[in-house]
């Protein structure tokens, strides 16, 4: 009797100890491929492709009556919450200066920036028009 019952066990044993074993050599087979050399492409292709990026040109300042003239720089109106803006990633509120620029107004969902010269007009842009705070 329990010859009977001990051979079955046997048997179940030596089976998944075979199907470990080959387990632990499909493994090794894996690993022993990711140790292998891997030949990659000749840096002489990778200098001759063109580059994908986009080149900007840096526009160059203008001279008007003999003073250099930086181009102006684009504010973008990122949010509105009682009297204060966040313009560019800062906050700011009615009389603070943006560089040669002070805010001058601010009203429901616009921004007014103002120097000797001239105003600007700031708005939300579409993609952040959506957002609500509950």
């Amino acid at each position: 009797m329990k010859k009977l019952i001990i051979l079955p066990l046997l048997a179940i044993y030596l089976d998944a100890n075979d199907s470990r074993l080959a387990m632990v050599a499909e493994y090794k087979s894996m690993f022993s491929k990711i140790g292998e050399k891997r030949i990659g492409v000749d840096p002489r292709v990778i200098d001759s492709v063109k580059t994908p990026f986009v080149m900007v040109k840096k526009e160059q300042p203008k001279i008007v009556n003999g003073e250099v003239v930086e181009p102006a720089s684009e504010f973008v109106l990122q949010a509105l919450i009682n009297k204060k803006v966040k313009i560019n990633g800062k906050w700011y509120g009615i009389n603070d200066d943006i560089g040669d620029l002070k805010v001058v107004s601010i009203k429901s969902g616009v921004v007014w920036l103002k120097n000797s010269e001239f105003k600007k007009r700031l708005t939300m842009r579409k993609e952040n028009a959506k957002i609500s705070i509950k």
